[in-house]
């Protein structure tokens, strides 16, 4: 994307405030750190000193975001790591703490990791190994092994020890069948990298191609589809929405007043949202049109 282009597209942000809602609230890291760097470099020509404080305020919102945004990830490394891998995590931004058992060398939100060198052939004759594997299962959605030595040289160490290499693949095939195929590689900043790249795929919440469909979906899963169909409606925008409207009925009853009382819905999406649920165009309508608003969920 060529400079022009980008601010462009920011000039018309800034423009159209709804549309700016919908960008702040919607809009990835990266995303938001473009418009951050426009409005700080190629600050736009305001006219007079009230749309200057319009600026400073979008700028300072902006900022919050981001911080808010980064703190929320809660990518966290044990401190008991090898001092290059807190290192390397460390400049990748992830926080220095203490993880207790079961949650991993490396975690998030929704991920643990464990990490394996010279430790991973003692873990053949440990089943406490093992148990911490299967507690990181119970703690995170997605959890994974990573070994930080090549195969060539974990054979190699076998020999020494006098292990054969079938009963080494013997174990392996059983961490595959628990469910955690290792991932070998040799290189300890690049298993940085790919810790840090795992963790931005599973926490950034988009939909990944190839994930397999659930053979039951519930009747939550349904509904959460339904609604994640709509315009400019996410997984965190129906999060947001599902606390409020807990089921498509109660949604369906909700005014485009008070659909932009929700977090990160301007008004042209709330019509939008609005438009498609009644099936026609609701421009003719008043915002606050007697409908239903939201039921109790207490």
């Amino acid at each position: 994307m060529t400079s022009a282009t980008r601010t462009t597209r920011y000039s018309r942000l800034i423009e159209d405030s709804d549309a700016l809602t919908d960008f702040i609230h919607e809009a990835s890291l990266g995303q938001m750190l473009g418009l951050l760097r426009y409005l700080t470099d190629n600050k736009p020509s305001w006219v007079d000193a009230a749309e200057t404080v319009v600026e400073d305020s979008l700028v300072r919102h902006l900022k919050e975001k981001v911080a808010e945004e980064m703190m929320g990830r809660h990518r966290r490394v044990d401190h008991r790591e090898h001092y290059t891998m807190l290192s390397y995590l460390g400049d990748l931004g992830f926080e220095v703490v203490h993880l207790p058992t079961g949650k991993g060398d490396v975690a998030s939100t929704r991920v643990s990791i464990e990490r394996k060198e010279d430790d991973l052939v003692p873990s053949l004759f440990d089943d406490r190994r093992l148990r911490q594997l299967g507690a990181m299962r119970e703690s995170t959605e997605f959890s994974y092994l990573i070994v930080t030595k090549s195969y060539e040289d974990i054979k190699q160490s076998l020999r020494k020890q006098k292990i054969t290499e079938r009963t080494f693949i013997s174990f392996i095939a059983s961490l595959c069948a628990v469910g955690y195929p290792p991932i070998f590689i040799g290189d300890r900043f690049d298993a940085s990298l790919l810790m840090a790249k795992i963790v931005d795929k599973i926490e950034d919440d988009k939909p990944r191609l190839y994930v397999p469909r659930p053979k039951a979906p519930t009747p939550i899963e349904y509904r959460n589809a339904v609604i994640e169909g709509l315009p400019n409606v996410g997984p965190k925008m129906r999060r947001r929405l599902t606390k409020i409207y807990p089921s498509i009925r109660d949604l369906c009853d909700a005014t485009v007043e008070e659909l932009t009382n929700i977090e990160g819905i301007g008004k042209s999406t709330a019509e939008k949202i609005v438009a498609v649920l009644d099936g026609g165009s609701v421009s003719h309508l008043p915002a606050s049109v007697g409908r239903r608003g939201p039921k109790s969920t207490e």
